[in-house]
C-alpha cells in the first residue's frame, strides 16, 4: 500500500470512528465503550513505547495512570484549576515519578525490573488509600469537574467522546512522530540488542529514562482523561488488576505497532463487559486470554495475523 493510499485509509478509519456516535446516538452503552476505549488506547500507547519499542517491561502502570487521576482530580476540585491545565500537571507528575524510578531501575534485567514497577504500583495503591487528607482514602473523590471551553461543558457522553476521540488522535500522531525519529530507532535498537546499541554511540541508559518518561507521561494524561469523565476516583481503580489489563491488552493486540494497542483495547474492552456478570472469574479470564495470546497469537493480533502472513508469503514467494 503506497504512503498517498495508507493516509487515505486512515483518513476513512478516523471519519467512520468519528461518526459512530452521530450515527448511533441513541445507543449509550456503544458510546460508552468507546470513549472508555480511547483513553485506554493513550495508556496501553503509552506501554507499548516502553515494552514494545524499548524492551523494559512495566507491570505498575496502574499508579502513572492513578497519579495523573489523583493529580487533576485534586488540584481541579480543590484549587478550581482548569481540567486542562490540570491534566497537563497530571502528566508532568507521572514524568517525574518514572524517572525517579528508571534512574536507578533502568539497570535491571526483565524480572527485576517487573518487580520493580510492581512494587511501585503496591506502594502507590496503599498511599493514596491512607492520605486521607489528600486523597480522601478509600472514600475517594467526588464531584470532579468536567472539561469546558468557555461556557460550554463537555457533560454529556458523545461530546466527552469528541474529546477524549481528539486527544487520542493527537497522542497516536506524536508516537507515530516519534517512533519514526532518531529517538524511536534509538529505542529499537536498544530493544534489539543494547550492548549493540551502546556499542554504536547510543546511550542506553538515557534512551530508556526516556522511553520511561514518555510512557508514563501518556498514561498520566489518560488517567487524568478517566478522573473527569467518571467524575470520582478511588484508589480501587489503579490497583495492581489495572497494571495487568493495560499489559494483557497490549499483548492482546500487538506490541511495538501504531493499531496494535488499539486492537487489543477494543477486543478486550468488549471481552471484559461481556464478563461483568462472572467478576469473581475475571483474574481467570485474564489468564486465559494472556495463554490462549502466548500460544497461538505471540506478536498479538496485528502482528500474528496481519503481519506475519504478509512477512511469510514474501518469503515463499522469494523462494
Amino acid at each position: 500500500m503506497s504512503n498517498t493510499n495508507k493516509r487515505y485509509f486512515y483518513f476513512l478509519l478516523i471519519l467512520i470512528a468519528g461518526l459512530l456516535p452521530v450515527v448511533f446516538h441513541d445507543q449509550i452503552f456503544l458510546i460508552m465503550l468507546m470513549y472508555s476505549s480511547a483513553i485506554y488506547t493513550i495508556a496501553v500507547s503509552g506501554l507499548d513505547i516502553l515494552f514494545g519499542y524499548s524492551g523494559q517491561i512495566s507491570i505498575g502502570h496502574a499508579a502513572f495512570y492513578g497519579i495523573g487521576a489523583y493529580t487533576s482530580a485534586i488540584l481541579s476540585t480543590r484549587l478550581g484549576i482548569t481540567p486542562w491545565i490540570t491534566m497537563l500537571l497530571g502528566g508532568i507528575l507521572a514524568v517525574i515519578f518514572a524517572v525517579l524510578i528508571a534512574i536507578p531501575a533502568v539497570k535491571l534485567v526483565h524480572h527485576f525490573l517487573v518487580l520493580v514497577t510492581i512494587g511501585f504500583g503496591q506502594i502507590f495503591y496503599t498511599f493514596v488509600g491512607n492520605a486521607k487528607q489528600l486523597t480522601n482514602g478509600h472514600t475517594g473523590i467526588m464531584n470532579i469537574p468536567y472539561f469546558k471551553i468557555g461556557s460550554f461543558s463537555f457533560n454529556t457522553m458523545i461530546s466527552y467522546f469528541y474529546v477524549a476521540f481528539f486527544i487520542m488522535l493527537m497522542f497516536l500522531f506524536i508516537k507515530h512522530k516519534i517512533i519514526k525519529s532518531r529517538i524511536g530507532r534509538a529505542f529499537i535498537a536498544i530493544r534489539e540488542n543494547p550492548t549493540s546499541a551502546n556499542s554504536s554511540g547510543i546511550n542506553v541508559r538515557y534512551y530508556k529514562i526516556m522511553a520511561f518518561a514518555i510512557s508514563a507521561f501518556y498514561t498520566g494524561i489518560a488517567g487524568a482523561m478517566y478522573a473527569h469523565f467518571t467524575n470520582y476516583i478511588s484508589p480501587s481503580t489503579f490497583t495492581f488488576s489495572q497494571s495487568i489489563i493495560f499489559f494483557v491488552m497490549l499483548l492482546v493486540g500487538g506490541k511495538g505497532s501504531l493499531f496494535g494497542p488499539i486492537v487489543g483495547v477494543v477486543t478486550l474492552t468488549v471481552v471484559l463487559q461481556y464478563l461483568q456478570a462472572l467478576s469473581q472469574y475475571q483474574s481467570l479470564a485474564y489468564g486465559a486470554i494472556l495463554l490462549f495470546t502466548v500460544l497461538f497469537l505471540p506478536q498479538g493480533i496485528v502482528g500474528s495475523v496481519f503481519i506475519s502472513p504478509k512477512k511469510y508469503f514474501i518469503s515463499k514467494k522469494a523462494v
